[in-house]
C-alpha cells in the first residue's frame, strides 16, 4: 500500500472522526442557543477559514484533534463582551452544559454503531481465521496446537455464530476453563474440534492461544499490481493459489505464513481451466516488499435484511465490552499494554493495512477508531469531556460552580500529560516501525 495512500487515508479518517465529535458539541451548544465563536478541524495555524453569521469555521495545518470555542466557556474573553450574557456557555443550566459536553463523545459512538450497522447490510459478517498459533507465556505450547492450523475458519462455538474475537473471547470467559466446541471450515471442508482453554497468568483470563485475521481471506489474488514482486514472480491478478511447496492452501494467511518462512517456493496456481507451477526467488525478502501491491479475494458470510440491525448493534456491544475489559486489566499490565497503545504512525499504518483489504475492513477500522474516541473522551481525566461530566455532576450536587480558575488549572496540567502521552505512544511507533 502507498504511503501516500496511507498518509491520505489517516488525515481523511480523523477528519471525519475529529468532525464528527466537534459537530456533536457544536449541534449541541446550538440546539441550546450557546454562542460559537470557533470550530476547528485540526490543530496549528489555519489554512482554510470561513467567517459565518456568528461562527468562524476553519481548516488547521496540522491534522490532529479539533476543537469548538464557546463563549464563556472558560474564562470570558474580550469577544465574549459583545456577546449576550444570555448566550454565554456558562449562563446555560448545567444540565444542557452536560448534554453539550457529552454530544461529542455520543456522536462518535453512534457514528460507530451506524457504521456496524451499515458493514454487516452491505458486506455480511467476517468469519473468524487464524493466523498464528501463540505459545503460552511461560513457553508451553498453544491450547489449540495440533487441533487448529493457520487458515482454518470459525464459524460457531458451542453451537453460537462467532464473527468478532471479542465475541469468542466472550464465550471463553463464560466456559471458565471448560473445554469449548468449535465448528470450523478447513479447505472448504467443515470440521468441528475441542479446545480446552488454558489460565494465563500474565493476561488474567483464559485462552486459546490463536491470534486472527482482520479479514478472513481466500486463496484467490483479488488483486496484483503489475510491478509488484509477486507479479514480476510470474503470477496473476485471478490466480487461484493451490499449493506451496506441496503444502495445500486455501486463504491468504496461510499463504503468508509459508512464504514468509521459505527461501524458495515452488507454486501451483489454477489459472483458468490450466494449471501453472511457478518457482518465487523469496529468500530475505520482508512481509512489505513481497505483499506489496497485492489484494486477496475477501470472504464475508451474508447476514438476512432482518438480522443486520441487531447484529450490527451486538459488533459495537462486542466492541464496547473489549475495550472496558482492556482497560479494566490496565493496571495490572501497564508495561505490556503501553507496547499495545498506537499513535498517529500505528493508526496510519493500521489504517494503510486495512486498505489493502478492500473498503470493508478499512470502514471496520474507522468504527472501531470511531467508538474508541467516544469511549476514551468519556473517561473522568482531566481535559477530556468525561471529566468535565464528572465537575458538571459536583456541581449540580453542591447546587454552584467549582471555581472556574481550579477547574481551569486542572484541565491545564491533564492536558499536558495527554500531550506527554501522546509523545510516548508515538515514540513507541516510531521505535516498533525501525524494529527497535
Amino acid at each position: 500500500m502507498s504511503v501516500v495512500i496511507t498518509i491520505i487515508a489517516f488525515i481523511v479518517t480523523i477528519g471525519f472522526l475529529v468532525l464528527i465529535h466537534e459537530g456533536g458539541h457544536f449541534a449541541a451548544a446550538r440546539l441550546f442557543g450557546v454562542w460559537v465563536h470557533q470550530f476547528a478541524l485540526g490543530m496549528g495555524p489555519a489554512i482554510w477559514r470561513r467567517k459565518g453569521r456568528e461562527t468562524e469555521y476553519s481548516i488547521r495545518i496540522f491534522p490532529i484533534g479539533g476543537y469548538v470555542r464557546m463563549a464563556g466557556e472558560d474564562r470570558e474573553s474580550e469577544e465574549d463582551q459583545a456577546v449576550p450574557q444570555e448566550r454565554l456557555f456558562t449562563s446555560k443550566p448545567a444540565w444542557q452544559r452536560m448534554i453539550i459536553v457529552f454530544a461529542g463523545p455520543l456522536m462518535n459512538i453512534l457514528a460507530a454503531l451506524f457504521l456496524m450497522i451499515a458493514i454487516v447490510g452491505a458486506f455480511g459478517l467476517p468469519y473468524l481465521e487464524v493466523t498464528e498459533l501463540v505459545p503460552m507465556p511461560d513457553g508451553s505450547p498453544s491450547p489449540s496446537q495440533g487441533v487448529i492450523q493457520i487458515g482454518d475458519r470459525i464459524e460457531r462455538v458451542n453451537e453460537r455464530i462467532v464473527y468478532s474475537p471479542q465475541q469468542l473471547q466472550q464465550i471463553i470467559r463464560n466456559a471458565n476453563g471448560q473445554a469449548i466446541t468449535l465448528e470450523l471450515l478447513r479447505h472448504n471442508e467443515h470440521r468441528t474440534v475441542t479446545v480446552t482453554p488454558a489460565w494465563s497468568e500474565r493476561d488474567g483470563r483464559y485462552i486459546i492461544g490463536v491470534k486472527f485475521a482482520p479479514v478472513s481471506t481466500s486463496n484467490v489474488i483479488a488483486k496484483l499490481e503489475p510491478n509488484s514482486f509477486l507479479a514480476q514472480q510470474g503470477l496473476q491478478a485471478g490466480d487461484r493459489v493451490l499449493s506451496i511447496n506441496g503444502v495445500p492452501i486455501w486463504s491468504f494467511w496461510q499463504m503468508r505464513d509459508v512464504l514468509l518462512n521459505a527461501q524458495s517456493a515452488t507454486v501451483v496456481v489454477q489459472r483458468g481451466e490450466q494449471h501453472v507451477t511457478l518457482t518465487l526467488n523469496v529468500a530475505g525478502r520482508a512481509e512489505l516488499e513481497l505483499f506489496d501491491g497485492f489484494e486477496p479475494e475477501v470472504l464475508m458470510r451474508r447476514v438476512p435484511v432482518g438480522q443486520t440491525i441487531i447484529v450490527g448493534a451486538q459488533r459495537s456491544w462486542d466492541t464496547v465490552v473489549a475495550i472496558v475489559e482492556w482497560l479494566k486489566n490496565l493496571p495490572h499490565r501497564f508495561e505490556q499494554a503501553s507496547g499495545e497503545i498506537s499513535g498517529p504512525f500505528g493508526i496510519a499504518g493500521v489504517l494503510g493495512q486495512s486498505l489493502q483489504f478492500g473498503l470493508m475492513p478499512f470502514l471496520l477500522v474507522v468504527a472501531v477508531l470511531s467508538l474508541n474516541l467516544g469511549l476514551f473522551n468519556l473517561l473522568p481525566f482531566p481535559a477530556l469531556d468525561g471529566s468535565r461530566i464528572v465537575f458538571l455532576l459536583i456541581e449540580m450536587i453542591r447546587r454552584k460552580p467549582i471555581p472556574p480558575e481550579k477547574e481551569g488549572l486542572i484541565h491545564y496540567i491533564g492536558f499536558i500529560i495527554l500531550i506527554g502521552l501522546i509523545v510516548l505512544v508515538t515514540y513507541n511507533d516510531i521505535m516498533r516501525f525501525f524494529g527497535k
